[in-house]
Order: structure tokens, then sequence, then C-alpha cells
């Protein structure tokens, strides 16, 4: 998010009040092209009167203006930290540094700037915005739900704002499960919410069966009943859905007194559950604060979704559906955003992720060419090429995207895989092995570990070798037993 630079423009005609016609004129030039949205430009403008008044805080305030303007982050973090050490009450540059900050990965750093904006300007919700998202990073989550808030009821049609606020209670939620994990792990409180978790992916077998787990463990755990029913109405199952209801029914009206918590839930007192008794170390407090955080998740989403359509709309309803494993869904927002902005590469970068995700990978791959043209040395633009292009059997147009990808993005496990299993194709086994056991932290099931025995095999190790496939019967053992438990546990049978 790069904040409005307005203002900062017209601090640069004060700073050269009193020198040369040429620098004068020089400056007017900057302004101009930042008031064109000509970034580059100004960029080499401001370059210059950076060096021609080196004792002017103002023109490293707009070079690090215009660098933010271009993308170019860590350039402007430099300057504005500059200006601001140089002169503390430049209040724009604090924004613009704290903006900066959060945009190269330093979100602690933001916070400190961006306060330091806000007690300038307190309230201001384009800082306050900022502000959130940093907290947010930082997992912060009630600081960050606070601040969210705040935006929320200053600028109602902020898209930014509500998806951070769902962000903030998911990530709230979230935390409140771990130390729920830890007191009571696989208790009625804790198997209930690893239904609902499946419920949310559409698995409903496998929500079926921790369900039941719950009822096992809290015959009594209110609103589970009432979950079961809807799984058979959602499996054309309507005579067993009414007799859950029945049982949840039976369980009469909770008591006030004794179930503070349960009427606060169900009188959609959400904030009152998370407020009450917050923290308290106690199975039933941290479910039902993990189950207000997820209902005020998905209110704020659903008012994100009511905005009318626009760019920054689309791209968090894309970020959204994706985090939720919806790809058909994420790819058709990503490709709303781009019919707004056409040229948009980074909408264009996200699409093509998103299409590949939903195994679309002819048009994935038509979208990533066309990027790799202008950013050849993108790490994962390279490795998703490579991978179609493997995936297709065509290993040896795969090689080049895939070595590509390892030498620009060297941290990407999965490049590392796919790039040893098209030396394994190759018979190139020496070559595939250091990439194989890069990518083994990730192997799920048991194929790296299997081409990786190959390789050591094949190169001779074969003490190595031996280890290697062990561990792959053992992964592949393991995934049997349990698909064959899951097999028989998540059928959906009768009440």
């Amino acid at each position: 998010m790069v904040p409005k630079v307005g203002a900062a423009i017209l601090l640069v005609s004060w700073t050269v009040f009193g020198q040369s016609a040429a620098v004068q004129e020089k400056s007017e030039r900057a302004k101009a092209a930042m008031s064109s949205r000509n970034f580059e430009e100004a960029v080499r403008l401001y370059t210059e009167l950076v060096r021609e008044l080196p004792g002017v805080p103002g023109m490293k305030m707009n070079l690090g203006m215009a660098y933010c303007n271009t993308g170019k982050f860590n350039e402007a973090v430099k300057y504005l930290a500059l200006a601001v050490q140089a002169d503390p009450a430049l209040t724009q540059a604090w924004l613009l540094l704290g903006s900066a900050q959060f945009e190269i990965g330093r979100p602690k750093e933001a916070i400190t700037s961006v306060q330091r904006y806000l007690k300038e300007k307190p309230g201001d919700p384009e800082a306050l915005q900022i502000l959130g998202d940093a907290f947010l990073r930082t997992g912060q989550f009630q600081r960050s739900i606070t601040v969210f808030s705040q935006v929320s009821e200053k600028v109602a049609d902020s898209p930014r704002a509500w998806y951070g606020l769902g962000k903030s209670y998911e990530g709230l939620a979230g935390e409140v499960f771990a130390e729920l994990e830890k007191i009571a792990p696989e208790s009625g409180y804790w198997f209930a919410l690893i239904a609902d978790s499946r419920v949310a992916q559409k698995q409903y077998a496998s929500a079926f069966f921790f369900y039941r787990k719950a009822l096992e463990k809290q015959p009594k755990l209110r609103g589970i009943h009432m979950a079961v029913s809807r799984i058979y109405r959602a499996t054309g199952h309507q005579d067993w859905a009414d007799k859950e209801e029945q049982k949840e029914a039976e369980l009469g009206e909770p008591d006030c007194e004794k179930e503070p918590l349960v009427c606060d839930f169900l009188g959609e007192r959400y904030r009152e559950v998370l407020e009450r008794d917050a923290r308290q170390a106690s199975p039933e407090s941290y479910y039902w604060q993990v189950q207000a955080g997820n209902m005020l998740a998905l209110a704020a989403f659903s008012k994100l979704a009511g905005l009318p359509p626009s760019l920054e709309v689309h791209e968090l309803r894309a970020e959204v559906s994706r985090n939720q494993g919806r790809h058909w869904e994420s790819a058709n927002e990503w490709q709303k955003a781009l019919e707004l902005d056409p040229d948009n590469p980074k909408i264009k970068h996200e699409l093509a992720v998103s299409l590949y995700l939903k195994r679309d990978y002819d048009a994935a791959k038509a979208v990533i060419d066309e990027l790799l043209k202008k950013e050849p040395q993108s790490g994962e633009l390279n490795y998703l090429a490579g991978a179609i292009l493997l995936y297709k059997q065509q290993v040896e147009r795969a090689l080049p995207f895939l070595e590509n990808a390892v030498q620009f993005s060297p941290e990407l496990t999965g490049a590392h895989s796919a790039l040893g299993r098209a030396y394994v194709s190759l018979g190139e086994a020496a070559k595939a092995i250091p990439h194989l056991k890069e990518g083994l932290s990730s192997d799920e099931d048991g194929s790296l570990h299997f081409q990786l025995a190959q390789a050591y095999q094949r190169t001779g190790q074969k003490e190595l070798a031996s280890r290697t496939l062990a561990k792959y019967q053992e992964i592949t053992k393991a995934l049997q037993s349990e698909q064959k438990k899951l097999g028989e546990e998540v059928k959906i049978s009768p009440p």
C-alpha cells in the first residue's frame, strides 16, 4: 500500500526557494513527472536533486516517495530513513517510511514509523490501515482487530479494512485453538473444531466422523447435532437430519447463569464471548472463543463480498478463495481484476498461480509465457512453467525452466523437487540427488524418497539407497493404514 503523495510533493517548492534557476526548473520537472505518474523519470530527477542539494531532507523524502511508486521499496526505505533522521518533523515521510518498511517485510519497524506519524495525524484511515496490516503480519491480532475496526467505522466501504478484520479474527481463532490443543487435545471441543474445519472444505464424511467423536466425548455439547444435521441435508438424508435436530432440541434452553458463553454465542454477542473471561484457561472458554472468532471473521468477509465490484475487492476476494482452497473461484476473481487493469503484472502473476493450482495448465502456461518475457529471472514463474511441462512429460523442455527456478529462487523446495524428478527422468541421477534431498521436507506421499533411492542405486550408493527406500516404505505404509482407517470410520451413517 503506497500512501497518497500530493502533500509531500508540495514540500519541494519550499525547499528549493532561493536556489539556482536550473535547480528550480529541475524541481518543477520532477513535480510534473510525479503528477503525471511518470515515476521512473521522477526518480531520475530527484536523484540528481538529492546530489545537488544534499542538505535538504525534503528532497530525500520525495526521492523515497518516487521509489515507493515504482515499487522499489528497499531504495525508498534508504532515502526516507535519511529524511526523517535529518528532519523528524517531516510527518509525511514517517508514513511513507512505514509503508515501504511493511512492503519489504519489516512490519515491526513499520509499526514504529506509522505510530510516529499518527502522533501528528491521529485517526488517519490510511495510516491506520498500514498499522493494522503490520499488527496482523506480526501476529498481534487483538491490536489489529482494534485498528481495523476503527478503519471500517471511518471508511465503511474499505475492502482492505474488512479483509484485514476478517484475517485478524481468523488469526485470533487460530491462536486460541492452539491454546485449546495444548490443554485438551482430542477432547470433545477439539474434535468439534476439527470437524468444523472439514466442513469448511466440504469434506463432509471426515467432518461427520469428527462430530461423532465429539459427541462421544461430550454428548451435551451444544450445536453439534445441528452441525451433523446440516451434513445429512447436504448429502441428501433429510429424515436423518430431522432426527438430529430433534436431539438438539432435547438439550433444552441453556441456563445462562451456568452457561454464559453459550448464551452470548447463541445471542450472536460474539465480541462479548471474546471479552468475557478472555484467555481463561479452560477448554470450554477456548472453544467458544474460537467459535466467536470464526463467526466474526465470516461477518467481515461477508461485508467484503457485499461491496461493489472494484479492483481491490476482486483482489481480496481472490486471496480469500485461495486461502480456503477454492482455486477456481480465486482464478475467476483474478480474471475480473485483470479486466479492470489489463496490464497489471501482479494480477497476471496471481492469475497464473491460481490457474496452476486449479490444474488448468494450458491457460496457466499461456499467462506464464507472457510474463516470462518481461520477468525472465522470476524464480516462481520459471518453476511453474517447468512444472507444467514436466506434468505433460515434456522433460527436456522443462529442464531449463527448472534450472533457472532454483538459480533465481533457491528457497523454492518445489522447484528443487521438480528439477530432481526431471534429472531422474533423463537418466542423470548424480545431478538429481542434491535437488531431491532439498525437497524431502515437502514429500507427503513418499514419491521423492523413492526417486532418491533410485538415484542412489544408480550412482552405486547402495547403503543410502537401502535406507531411503526403507523410509519410502515407512511413509507409504503409514498412508495406506491411515486411508484404510478413514475409509472405515468416515462413512456417513444414520443417527
